[in-house]
């Protein structure tokens, strides 16, 4: 079961970000939906026998490649995934996103030559962490991966990010990535996440498309980050 903490360090970054003004937004389905998508090597996770889709649309600061500065203008983007959870054949647990979106040309370029599967877009995302309603707006301008998201969301009460499906849904220590084809796990390292318990007062999107579903009536479990979190990626390896 992943830890409320990273597995381990990363001490030298591929890369390294802070995420702002974060919703994580959590359906579940069912397991065999998301095994279709997925790359050979990987197997879908399952909490008490059904495994969640998520979309997290958050906002990207002070975004660095490896030693090099930020870029002004350029390190700031609002970003969309969607993601699912899967185990590797060597029992490492991580994401495996299936579509990113992000308003910036060059870091899709070179995610890409990555294998991580970035599109372009046009986003409107809140200024800060914190505020009480979040307004979110996402489309792509990708003939590959089309999507639009709007939803705006509302922050509660702070709850306990360290047990159970919440942890189990948010504390991610790794993605993967296939290049060359082959499966890449690139680990991940940032502070452990304060959470508040959201709620959407307003949703459309057809994200969930891709997987073959239509968005469920049933409105979506939700976290809201209290706080951004400083996040460093380390170089992929093979699991």
């Amino acid at each position: 079961m992943t830890s409320a903490v990273p597995d381990a360090a990363v001490r030298l970054p591929a890369t390294t970000q802070r995420w702002e003004a974060l919703s994580f937004l959590h359906w579940p389905v069912d397991p065999l939906v998301v095994q279709r998508v997925l790359p050979r090597g990987l197997r879908v996770q399952t909490y008490d026998g059904a495994t969640y889709v998520g979309l997290v649309p958050f906002r990207m600061e002070d975004v660095r490649l490896g030693p090099l500065p930020a870029v002004p203008r350029w390190s700031t983007f609002g970003e969309l995934n969607l993601r699912v959870y899967v185990r590797d054949a060597a029992g490492g647990e991580g994401v495996w996103f299936d579509a990113l979106w992000c308003e910036r040309a060059a870091f899709v370029a070179v995610t890409r030559v990555a294998g991580v599967p970035y599109h372009r877009c046009r986003a409107a995302v809140p200024d800060a962490t914190g505020d009480e309603v979040l307004r979110y707006r996402f489309v792509s301008t990708s003939r590959t991966a089309p999507v639009r998201f709007a939803a705006r969301v509302r922050a509660h009460e702070e709850v306990d990010a360290s047990s159970g499906l919440t942890r189990w849904l948010t504390a991610r220590w790794a993605a993967y990535a296939v290049r060359a084809g082959r499966t890449w796990r690139i680990p991940v390292e940032h502070e452990p996440w304060t959470l508040r318990r959201g709620s959407v007062d307003r949703l459309a999107t057809d994200a969930l498309q891709r997987l073959g579903l239509s968005l469920p009536a049933d409105p979506p479990l939700v976290h809201v980050a209290a706080r951004p979190v400083d996040a460093r990626l380390g170089i992929p390896r093979l699991p």
